[in-house]
């Protein structure tokens, strides 16, 4: 571990130059050490725990919520849809929250209520504290976090911001192949109750008190520039400044592609890993094979999201975003085709389209629309991606239970993702100050 700030940084000198906020751009010090390569393993340790929140950590209790509960496949997803819609409209002013008070505070009572609301989850006792809970889970997790984990990458980088996000998502692709298995593991050692007390106790014992210790708001906190770049620049004080607002940046047409981009790859990522089991059950295979498949996601992911760092620094996002959603549809394609031959390429192609999705939604907001109100700007987007989020389920219980099966559903998501990777040409960047 590093030492501490003091004793990285000497005392930076007094700067001539200032933010067109009125903030003081600090002359750098002579450095030993850049604090953001302190931050970037913290900023993964938040998105690592939002993993009770996320469709992946939620679907493998969903089993033992239908039994304690007496709940249909339809009746879970419509509770899942409401609370996910409403968790959803919390985030733009949640978002302008950490934009008012700053990352560090933020980050700290988020993860605090996270810990908290995977205790709440180990008292539920029916369908309303269900619904309680699925609201807390997506509004904390794959909301304020992972807002509160790019944003905090946003302002310690500049122009690596791309390789840092790719880094950063790989460790969550590993998230997501390790995190299913670690809780099937705690639900069959200590049931599903005691299972999200022990996630409760590993966020307010471990992280809680690491990210007090450690966590910075911003390279100016601590005589830094971002990127670790030694001079000051008209560019670098240019650069932190600008930004459009939520509604400047509504009129420009890659805000709503990229917006729909989000939202339709969240509503069928969502879907797709909320019913994992019940789609593995269909082809006859068990709840190990499904694990196993995430794990193949979970690769694909981690190679598209080290290229896709290295190509978000060095062509057009636009292209990425095309890529992207290509494969999400193809990926929905081989489901929707029943050929238990393409099963496992199915999720491998989706990982690739998520990995690239990811570096997107790391990078895009902030070099689109900069940094002076990415909170509530990104927080917007998040709105869209969980709402997405919530109605990928539904679509497919409603398929499952009244259509004879996935396939329609399927169908559907991946021609609505085909239409929006040909609209994704026409995201280019609004013209920015550089």
């Amino acid at each position: 571990m590093p030492p501490a700030t003091s004793e990285v940084l000497e005392e930076p000198e007094a700067c001539e130059q200032t933010l067109a906020t009125g903030e003081s751009l600090p002359q750098p010090a002579t450095q030993k050490i850049f604090y953001g390569w302190v931050m970037l393993p913290l900023s993964m340790l938040v998105m690592m725990a939002t993993s009770p929140g996320q469709t992946f950590g939620i679907t493998f209790f969903n089993a033992n919520f239908r039994s304690a509960f007496n709940l249909s496949q339809t009746r879970i997803s419509a509770t899942y849809l409401v609370a996910t819609i409403l968790a959803s409209l919390t985030l733009p002013y949640l978002g302008g929250l950490s934009d008012r008070f700053g990352l560090r505070r933020t980050t700290l009572v988020a993860v605090t209520m996270m810990a908290a609301t995977c205790a709440l989850a180990s008292q539920m006792r029916g369908v309303v504290t269900l619904f309680i809970v699925f609201t807390l889970l997506r509004m904390i997790g794959p909301g304020t976090m992972v807002l509160l984990a790019n944003n905090t990458l946003a302002t310690w980088f500049d122009r690596r911001l791309g390789m840092v996000s790719g880094i950063m998502q790989v460790v969550m692709a590993g998230t997501i192949a390790g995190i299913p298995v670690f809780i099937v593991s705690l639900i069959d050692t200590f049931g599903w109750r005691g299972a999200y007390l022990a996630l409760a106790a590993i966020l307010a014992v471990g992280l809680v008190p690491l990210l007090a210790l450690l966590y910075r708001e911003s390279p100016t906190a601590v005589g830094q520039l971002p990127d670790g770049s030694r001079h000051h620049t008209d560019e670098h004080a240019q650069r932190a400044a600008w930004g459009l607002d939520l509604q400047q940046a509504r009129q420009h047409r890659a805000y709503w592609i990229l917006l729909a981009a989000a939202a339709i790859w969240a509503l069928i990522g969502t879907g797709l890993t909320f019913h994992l089991s019940a789609i593995f059950e269909s082809y006859g295979l068990g709840i190990r094979q499904s694990t196993r498949a995430i794990g193949y996601l979970a690769a694909a992911m981690a190679t598209t999201q080290l290229l896709g760092g290295f190509l978000a620094d060095r062509v057009p996002l636009r292209w990425l975003v095309v890529t992207a959603l290509s494969f999400i549809s193809a990926s929905c394609m081989m489901l929707a085709s029943k050929n238990i031959q393409l099963l496992t390429l199915s999720y491998a192609t989706y990982g690739c389209g998520q990995g690239l999705m990811t570096i997107i939604a790391g990078t895009a907001w902030a070099r689109y629309f900069g940094r002076a109100h990415l909170g509530k700007i990104r927080g917007m987007s998040l709105t869209a991606a969980i709402a997405g989020s919530s109605v990928g389920p539904l679509c497919m219980g409603i398929s499952v239970d009244y259509l004879g099966g996935f396939a329609p559903s399927l169908w559907l998501f991946a021609a609505v993702a085909a239409a929006i990777a040909f609209a994704g040409l026409w995201a280019t960047p609004p013209q920015t100050p550089n």
